[in-house]
């Protein structure tokens, strides 16, 4: 039996990491009034003050209605891919009074990598992964991650003992450590599959040589902002930029790396029997995601994909869960297992549900006892 677990980014707010909607809060928080001086910063607050007259000088953070992340790319892809400006804010550096939108997007794309690379807590990635060691059942089990953050990433690279347990993270794609560095190995067998589809905090890809250079245990992204000589290319030595698709609609996944991740999660999907959801709400943005399962569901020669679905969390209304059943129904088909559990009820129990989606039986979908905190 051949598993797959996609992990949603309720599966990193469960482990304290902000959500979409607290990004901006929780960067600009923080910042003392001596950070305004960096340029990213100053640009920050010239953009939030111009678009959407936000001033986080004076403003007080708390009280401030952020739009959220999705919406402010939104506009900025929109921008890029209609080939139109907004006053002051315009594609190239047309002249000295306006600022290109392409840096205003990479400096929200470094916030956001600053703001899910704080320290958090790794409690259920590791629950999870023990359980289903705990099971047997492990190593038939491919990871997908719609998240850039590494909590998943560490929690697999440390099962590692040469003795023990001898089992590698596979990212599905080469890295330049593999011949020019050594501190990480290709893996081979017995080893887990991690498919991060939308990119990572710890891949480093260099455009001058198209190589991709991989940051273990570390969110390599910050480099950028902290250690610029760390952000250099192993192999030819020229500055590396993040492999990160934000939440929008017009996402990019040209990038030759993306594209291997994206074909490999396809054939993984394809030879799967059981696809669990963590801490995914299965959002409109995310078509490319809906297009590869839809794809895999009408073109495989297996039987039918079974699909159980985790999201729920304290606090969560009952017709925000509802809404969410339905949209997974409407495009994925009735016989998608929607439970009223959340990512953490399923790490405590994985062979179970497990067990259970296998044998076609319900779940007893009663309120989560805990939620995401």
């Amino acid at each position: 039996m051949k598993i797959t677990i996609f992990l949603g980014a309720g599966a990193s707010a469960a482990e304290n990491l902000p959500i979409q909607n607290e990004l901006f809060s929780e960067y600009f928080k923080d910042l003392k009034p001596s950070d305004f001086d960096k340029e990213m910063n100053k640009e920050l607050h010239r953009f939030f003050k111009q678009m959407f007259n936000i001033d986080l000088k004076e403003d007080k953070i708390d009280e401030i209605n952020f739009p959220t992340f999705e919406e402010v790319l939104g506009i900025l892809d929109l921008a890029e891919h209609r080939r139109e400006f907004f006053k002051n804010f315009a594609l190239e550096m047309v002249n000295k009074k306006s600022d290109s939108i392409r840096f205003v997007r990479q400096y929200l794309i470094l916030l956001m990598a600053y703001s899910v690379n704080k320290k958090n807590t790794n409690k259920y990635h590791k629950m999870l992964l023990e359980n289903l060691l705990k099971e047997d059942i492990l190593l038939d089990t491919t990871f997908i991650s719609a998240n850039y953050d590494i909590n998943i990433d560490n929690t697999i690279a440390s099962l590692y003992d040469e003795e023990k347990l001898p089992v590698m993270l596979d990212y599905g794609i080469d890295f330049t450590n593999f011949y020019e560095g050594n501190n990480w190995v290709k893996a081979k067998e017995p080893m887990i599959q991690l498919l991060k589809i939308h990119g990572s905090l710890n891949w480093m890809y260099c455009p001058f040589c198209s190589s991709l250079t991989l940051t273990p245990y570390e969110g390599g992204v910050m480099r950028i902002l902290e250690d610029i000589e760390g952000a250099k290319c192993l192999r030819c030595g020229e500055l590396t930029v993040p492999i990160i698709v934000p939440p929008t609609y017009f996402k990019d996944m040209s990038n030759v790396f993306l594209s291997s991740v994206w074909n490999e999660t396809e054939k993984v999907l394809r030879e799967s029997d059981i696809l669990i959801f963590c801490g995914y709400s299965f959002p409109e943005a995310d078509i490319h995601i809906k297009y590869i399962i839809k794809r895999v569901q009408t073109n495989r020669k297996k039987p039918p994909l079974k699909i159980m679905v985790f999201n729920n969390h304290e606090g969560k209304k009952d017709f925000s869960l509802r809404r969410e059943e339905s949209r997974y129904k409407r495009f994925l088909g009735d016989d998608v297992l929607f439970t009223d559990k959340s990512f953490q009820d399923f790490a405590k129990e994985p062979g179970k549900y497990i067990r259970l989606l296998a044998k076609g039986e319900k779940v007893n979908c009663e309120n989560s006892e805990e939620g995401i905190k």
